[in-house]
């Protein structure tokens, strides 16, 4: 079933002027026959600072651990969609972690799959709890384009770290769902198992 490839969503922040400035960026991932690399696409003046791509490896190394799937027998190659686009931060783990282990076990992620959230190296897969003001911009953001592009689709699912503060209530085309680590955001939007979990089941799937 490889190679395999996905678009996904990540939601950024960065500061103009002394401002937040709030917008989705469009990056396609995939997943090709390899050696457990990560290929980053640099062309069209795109970016990835060396603390991103630490991070993936970090999000890889979860991924090992948790998970039966090809990850040494498999590269990943994430290129941005568009022009002149750093990936610096971490707030990608949520989605890039999910994406990656649906590339790998062959499920398809849900249409839109929305969702952000940082896994820290010092804590394993748990998720940082994310500040009010920058969770509230991202899913400010969510909310309009659930809202352009999905008009009809009702309450669209975003997921997010446990413990994160927002106001729920100008976000009435989502529903935001917390989740509190890497494996559990896995478990809710794909329905896939850690290969050793609580009830002691083998395999992605059990």
């Amino acid at each position: 079933m490889l190679p395999a490839s996905t678009q996904l969503l990540l939601f950024t922040q960065a500061d103009v002027g002394g401002h937040a400035l709030f917008r989705v960026v469009p990056v396609e991932v995939s997943v090709r026959p390899g050696q457990g690399r990560l290929w980053t696409d640099v062309s069209r003046g795109n970016a990835f600072t060396p603390a991103w791509q630490d991070h993936a490896r970090h999000l890889a190394a979860v991924g090992r651990e948790r998970y039966a799937l090809p990850w040494d027998e498999t590269d990943l190659h994430v290129s941005p969609r568009g022009r002149n686009v750093t990936l610096d931060g971490r707030s990608a783990s949520l989605p890039l972690f999910v994406a990656w282990v649906a590339l790998l076990s062959g499920v398809p992620l849900p249409s839109p799959f929305l969702g952000t959230g940082v896994a820290l190296e010092a804590h394993g897969e748990k998720l940082a709890p994310a500040p009010r003001e920058f969770l509230q911009g991202k899913l400010g953001v969510a909310q309009a384009y659930v809202t352009q592009v999905f008009p009809r689709a009702g309450r669209v699912a975003v997921f997010v770290p446990e413990g994160s503060g927002f106001d729920p209530a100008p976000l009435t085309a989502l529903d935001v769902r917390p989740v509190p680590t890497l494996t559990r955001a896995v478990d809710a939007v794909l329905g896939l198992k850690r290969h050793a979990d609580e009830a002691g089941a083998g395999g992605v799937g059990g």
